[in-house]
Formats: structure tokens, C-alpha cells, sequence
């Protein structure tokens, strides 16, 4: 079954060429990087980047669809948050009296809130902040689209971490591309059925996704047990795990590792020295 967000079967460099602990390595550091920063000047650069990678992996264009639905599911507090961040003592970089400079506010003089609106400040940070989500999505796509789980879990073995995490881990990469496939799966046989959850009124909303709803529950429990008896067949838990593939690293593996955990201890002594990143 095809599923989305996994592992495509593929002769790319970065499908051959890269030891996965390596991969792993790199993605942890740009989600740490990407969790730092806030001034999309050094978040930018990232993503172009990770766009690059995509393009030599051949991920296919249609994921990341997934940046522009997650964002939009996510209008709400992104909204909430830009117009909180009207205020000028919130920038300790960017030119206060530049950032402070008001396109549509509004004093709030209770609650705590003061100023809220949009700022040149607050689209500034609005911006590092959608640069930032897309940056981890689009890494996130390059690592799962070239590593296997099989190669992944064996690493983790190798690196002595213990079998039930894991399995965890295991559980959850398969889990959620699985489980959106299912759903997917069901609207289309309801839609053949004449089903919609088209409407603007809430009881509809309610009743019209039972049809949704019940199979995806039977499926969910099957799912379940199918899992439970998966995990009895492999005595999991049963004694020490022994790895399928070792921790034997290229020259070109070694080179690309020293690289990035080198560049992040800069990030870090960057942005204590020099506020690096920060707005």
C-alpha cells in the first residue's frame, strides 16, 4: 500500500551514498537550528537548501502540499501570535524603532496586552516563522523519503538505545503515513456513495461524519490487534536486540558529520557571543 511521508525505494546519492546515522545526525541539527532561530536571513538558507536536497532525491513535488495545509490548519494561533508581538522591547536585534513601526494597531490597555497589531516587526517574525516550519517539513520529507526504517531501527540498536523506544519509533513512522492512507481510503469509497461533509451547520457537521468516523474506528482496533500480534511474533521484548548494520562510518560520512555538529556549537557561541539568529 502506498502511503505518504515514507520511504521510496531509490538509487539517489542520498538514497545510497549516506550512512543513516549520518542522515539522522543532519535532520537533528537542522530541527535544533530551526528551533533557534528566528531571523529568516539564517533560516532562508536552510530551507533553499533543503529544497536542493529534495530536488537531487526526487522527493515528489505533491508532498509539500503539506506545508501550505499544515499552515493553514494552523491560521489561528499564527494570527494570535504575530499580533502579539507588536511591542518593541520584543526585538533585541532588528532596529526597535524600524520594528515598532505600526501597520494596523490597537492599544489594549488591560489584561496585560497593551499594543497589538502588525508591525513591520511582527511580519518579520511571521515570516522567519513559516520559513522555520518549512525548513523541518522539507528536511523532514528528504530524511524520511531516503532512509528506511529498517536501516533506521538498526541504527538505533547500534547505538545502544533500548528496544522498546525503538519500537516506538518504529510504531510511529509507520503509524501516521499508514493511518492517512486509511483515511483517505474511506472518504473516497463514502464520496462514491454520495457522501459530503460540505456545510456550514454544526449538527450537520456531527452527523455527517459518523459515515467517516465508525470504519475509521473498526480500522483503527484492527489496526491494533494487528500491532499487538506483530509484536508477539517477534518476541518483542523478549531479550537483547542484535543490530543488522553496524556504525561503520565513510570518510565522506565522518567529513559531513564533523561539518554540521560543527556548525551548530558555532550557532550556539554565535548566539550568545553576537545574538546570531535572533530578532
Amino acid at each position: 500500500m502506498d502511503t505518504v511521508f515514507a520511504y521510496r525505494q531509490g538509487t539517489t546519492f542520498l538514497h545510497k551514498g549516506l550512512h543513516p546515522f549520518t542522515k539522522m545526525v543532519v535532520f537533528l541539527v537542522i530541527v535544533i537550528l530551526s528551533g533557534l532561530w528566528l531571523d529568516i536571513r539564517y533560516l532562508l538558507p536552510l530551507l533553499i537548501l533543503g529544497f536542493v536536497l529534495a530536488y537531487i532525491a526526487k522527493a515528489p513535488a505533491k508532498l509539500f502540499l503539506f506545508i501550505v495545509f499544515a499552515l493553514a490548519l494552523t491560521w489561528f494561533p499564527t494570527v494570535r501570535s504575530t499580533i502579539a508581538q507588536a511591542r518593541p522591547e520584543y526585538f533585541k536585534v532588528l532596529d526597535p524603532e524600524w520594528a515598532s513601526t505600526g501597520i494596523v494597531t490597537i492599544n489594549v490597555p488591560f489584561l496585560g496586552l497593551e499594543r497589538l497589531g502588525l508591525t513591520y516587526g511582527s511580519l518579520y517574525w511571521l515570516a522567519g516563522r513559516i520559513c522555520r516550519f518549512a525548513t523541518v517539513v522539507t528536511w523532514a520529507i528528504v530524511f524520511l523519503y531516503t532512509t528506511p526504517i529498517s536501516d533506521i531501527a538498526n541504527t538505533l540498536y547500534a547505538l545502544k538505545v533500548p528496544p522498546s523506544i525503538v519500537f516506538v519509533v518504529q510504531i510511529t513512522y509507520k503509524f501516521i503515513p499508514y493511518m492517512a492512507s486509511i483515511i483517505n481510503q474511506i472518504q473516497d469509497a463514502q464520496k462514491l456513495r454520495g457522501w459530503h461533509l460540505r456545510t456550514m451547520n454544526l449538527i450537520k457537521v456531527f452527523k455527517r461524519s459518523l459515515p467517516l468516523a465508525n470504519p475509521l474506528m473498526r480500522r483503527t482496533a484492527m489496526i491494533v490487534e494487528q500491532v499487538t500480534i506483530a509484536t508477539q511474533v517477534r518476541g518483542f521484548g523478549s531479550g537483547k536486540v542484535t543490530p543488522l548494520r553496524d556504525l561503520t562510518l565513510s570518510l565522506l560520512d565522518k567529513l559531513v558529520i564533523i561539518l554540521f555538529v560543527g556548525g551548530l556549537i558555532f550557532a550556539f557561541i554565535a548566539m550568545a557571543l553576537w545574538k546570531v539568529g535572533m530578532i
